[in-house]
């Protein structure tokens, strides 16, 4: 059997009377049997009469689905012919914007053979979802109609759990997270059947990994799971007595250093557990004591934290001080304790995303997509000078011209003549002028992200195709990527859902071959987007990509970096969460010396600011679409905005290193035909960033999300509604002797700058929390430095410090207003 398949199960069906019983994620459909073709049963399955092959299909985990994922389909084959069968299976699905993209695969059997097979497909509203089996001709031998498990209610948490127990987790099942704002929805995974490929995890929002050993993993199953942590996937990961068994397989990538060996501690779960007296939140654990790189304590027990957690990309790895077996009966009866720990892990800015994107579902991703692709090819455009004088000309010789030519030599009869030979002249000009303006068959703009590694490249492009002319389209793309359509939600017109049974012509089709993948269009509209994300990961063979060692240190950096691709990149940026340091070009091969290079600061909240300024475009005063050099910077910004916006988070340790090239590979994702493109790519890197010096460490005191104490504050930009005072609980670190805690506000590029939009930044008054007295003091307003000395009644037993802002009254637009990034020094404990 010849899917593009995606992964296979492994284990066997049983055939019971007909009907095969998968054992994988979801439920089985039973073959029909003994209809005639062309019957339509209102459950919407069909099957042929003496076909000869039968099909079953389960879907999902325990079959739900989200919408704007893609869904694990399960297809059992059996062939009762005595001669090889050629077909395709077809999966049909309505996407968000009520349009039918139909998928096809396809399919040889051998004599008597049974296959099993599971793939992934892309599900739009991911409520029904039809998957037909097709012989060579086309002829529809079996139909399966998919009812998901979708909630409308509620938004769910899709939580994997890989362990030895997975029974034992099942008090993580339906508890509310966030003010039960999400739902808990758990699914056992099975090691053996893991995929190895990422999008066969995108289904998942957490993965749970606890009392099991992580050696039993295979290398293309581990490297799936870091990619999709990188796109914002969450790795949880349990200890306790079986921490090196847990951690084996991520250790070498998320471990600072060697850990003691586990031993019984006693963990406060939590005063707000007990019941007779403080000692009754208290329970004797199996705990190991690991240190994250760049990791930070997100729960903490009186003595070492509970639960850490780092940054990767998008995605975020927590790791438990215990093994969240150990825990079962604890949570059994207090299972708000799961809502705490989730809730700290996650954060709330992610939990509410999950609920908003039950109801604009992908659309805000469809949007920002057509923003980075929203410019064109300069050379399309018309040179309106050219036309205007072409123009001038015609009427001048159309006109007063021609008729005082003919009037002077007497031949006023031939006046209607000339003017339809000149027009027909001016017409034939301007339609030559307009040649290198004109579309003349389907064309591309498309934008790539190359994110290097030192054994891989990720390529992620995302492409909009369209057409010049109303009438349908095929086009054949490298198979080689994993492919997706992106496409907005109707529901916010308030449009009737069309009514979906399976037989609706579709819209798009995508058709899998060994050698190309064709996407094949009907029904459009000319112009009409297109839009689809392209992914795919290949090896580095060559160890390209842009190398360095960086220290970050009290506001400075040192350290190199180095270009290891062979030909030249410009407009380089290395950005370190609140400050960047930017670079004109570098040769290939060529290793620059950061130290002294200028440091600067920059607003979190406003990526398209940041772009701008790495790219140059903050340089132009005002936008000219006629200049090619504004375009190209313009372009370089509104990929380099979306790539901070999807695949860099709230606080991330290491230094993203971005770059473009003015070579570009513009049909890199066409398996064959000569097409007009154009687009962009942009390449990255991510170094891991020093913050020590000696027995001293440097840092940004954002690693943990403040806690609110009162007023409002957006995580995600460090901003706060500033009409009412806010006031924040900074976390330190326990690891650290504090000596100097730094304000730093965005440089003064960033401010009060038309090219920049104006970003308000806070200023008012500003106080501390004094513990020796229950008050908060003033501090001086122009101060943004202070020493231990000065912070000592001002520091908890616990390294927390509460600062509250009070906006002035005069503040424009002082309803959103950025804070100053802190960053403490100290030496280590």
């Amino acid at each position: 059997m010849k899917f593009r398949q995606i992964s296979l199960i492994c284990a066997m069906a049983v055939t019971i009377a007909g009907s095969v019983v998968l054992p994988a994620f979801g439920m089985a459909y039973e073959t029909s049997v003994g209809m005639e073709a062309g019957d339509s049963p209102m459950d919407g399955n069909y099957a042929a009469t003496n076909s000869g092959v039968s099909m079953d299909v389960s879907y999902g985990y325990e079959g739900n689905a989200k919408s704007g994922r893609y869904v694990p389909v399960n297809i059992t084959l059996n062939s009762q012919l005595d001669s090889a069968f050629l077909g395709t299976v077809q999966a049909i699905a309505m996407e968000s914007d009520y349009d039918i993209y139909q998928y096809e695969y396809p399919v040889s059997l051998d004599a008597f053979e049974v296959a099993e097979e599971s793939l992934d497909i892309p599900v739009g509203r991911a409520d029904v979802l039809f998957v037909k089996l097709l012989d060579s001709q086309g002829r529809e031998l079996i139909r399966k109609r998919l009812k998901m498990n979708v909630s409308a209610d509620i938004a769910e948490l899709f939580v994997g759990v890989l362990s030895d127990e997975p029974e034992t987790l099942s008090y993580m099942e339906g508890v509310g997270v966030n003010y039960s704002s999400v739902r808990i929805k758990t699914f056992e995974m099975d090691g053996a059947k893991m995929p190895d490929n990422v999008i066969g995890l995108d289904l998942l929002d957490v993965l749970v990994i606890t009392d099991y050993d992580t050696k039993r993993l295979s290398a293309d199953q581990v490297s799936a799971i870091w990619e999709w942590v990188k796109e914002g996937g969450t790795l949880l990961l349990g200890t306790g007595a079986r921490a090196d068994d847990t951690l084996y397989a991520f250790r070498s990538d998320i471990l600072q250093e060697d850990y003691a060996p586990p031993s019984e501690k006693s963990v406060d779960m939590g005063v707000e557990y007990s019941v007779n007296g403080p000692g009754d939140s208290f329970m004797n654990l199996i705990c190991a004591d690991v240190s994250l790189k760049g990791g930070t304590g997100v729960l903490s027990n009186d003595e070492f934290p509970v639960l850490t957690s780092v940054s990767k990309g998008k995605g975020k790895i927590g790791v438990a001080a215990y093994d969240f077996v150990d825990i079962a009966s604890f949570c059994q009866v207090q299972r708000s304790y799961v809502d705490k720990l989730f809730t700290a892990l996650l954060g709330e800015a992610k939990l509410n995303n999950l609920s908003s994107y039950l109801y604009s579902g992908n659309s805000a991703q469809y949007w920002s997509v057509q923003n980075m692709l929203n410019t064109g090819d300069v050379d399309k455009l018309p040179d309106l000078i050219l036309y205007a004088a072409v123009i001038l000309g015609y009427i001048l010789l159309v006109g007063p011209g021609l008729y005082l030519y003919l009037k002077k030599r007497e031949q006023r009869k031939l006046y209607r003549t000339g003017v339809a030979a000149i027009s027909l002249l001016f017409a034939a000009v301007v339609y030559l002028m307009g040649m290198g303006t004109r579309f003349k068959d389907t064309f591309f703009t498309y934008a790539t992200i190359l994110d290097t590694r030192s054994d891989y490249v990720d390529e992620y492009t995302y492409l909009n195709m369209r057409t010049p002319y109303n009438k349908a389209y095929t086009i054949a793309l490298d198979p080689t990527y994993d492919l997706l359509p992106i496409t907005r939600s109707s529901s916010y017109e308030m449009k009737p859902v069309p009514r979906f049974v399976g037989n609706e012509d579709f819209k798009v089709k995508i058709s899998y071959g060994k050698d190309e993948t064709r996407v094949s269009a009907q029904n459009a509209a000319a112009f009409t987007p297109k839009y689809y994300s392209l992914k795919k990961r290949t090896p580095n063979t060559d160890h390209k990509g842009l190398t360095g060692d960086i220290t970050l240190f009290e506001g400075k950096v040192y350290g190199t970096v180095t270009n290891e691709y062979p030909f030249q990149v410009e407009k380089v940026g290395i950005l370190m969460y609140g400050k960047m340091v930017a670079i004109e070009k570098l040769e290939p091969g060529e290793t620059m010396n950061l130290e002294g290079l200028p440091v600067i600061n920059y607003p979190i909240n406003n990526s398209f600011l940041v772009s701008a300024r790495v790219t140059g475009s903050y340089q132009y005063q005002k936008a000219d679409i006629e200049d090619p050099a504004y375009m190209l910077a313009l372009s370089r910004t509104n990929i380099l905005s979306f790539y901070l916006d999807k695949y860099s988070s709230f606080y991330n340790p290491e230094a993203r290193i971005v770059a473009f090239s003015k070579d570009q590979s513009d049909s890199q994702f066409l398996a064959r035909g000569n097409y007009e493109t154009y687009g962009m790519s942009m390449f990255t890197s991510t170094i891991d960033v020093k913050t020590k010096k000696g027995n001293e460490t440097s840092r940004s005191a954002l690693m943990k999300t403040p806690t609110v104490v009162s007023g409002q504050y957006y995580a995600d930009s460090n901003a706060i509604y500033g009409v009412d005072p806010v006031a924040l609980e900074y976390f330190l670190g326990n690891d650290l002797e504090v000596e100097t805690l730094t304000f730093e506000n965005p440089s003064d590029e960033f401010l009060n700058s038309e090219s920049f939009y104006y970003t308000t930044i806070f200023k008012g008054s500003l106080y501390l929390y004094n513990h020796d007295t229950g008050n908060y003091d003033a501090m001086d307003p122009g101060k943004t430095a202070y020493k231990a000395w000065e912070l000592t009644p001002y520091l908890s037993p616990g390294n927390t410090l509460t600062v509250k802002y009070v906006c002035d009254n005069t503040a424009e637009n002082n309803w959103y207003v950025t804070l100053p990034m802190l960053t403490v020094t100290g030496r280590d404990k």
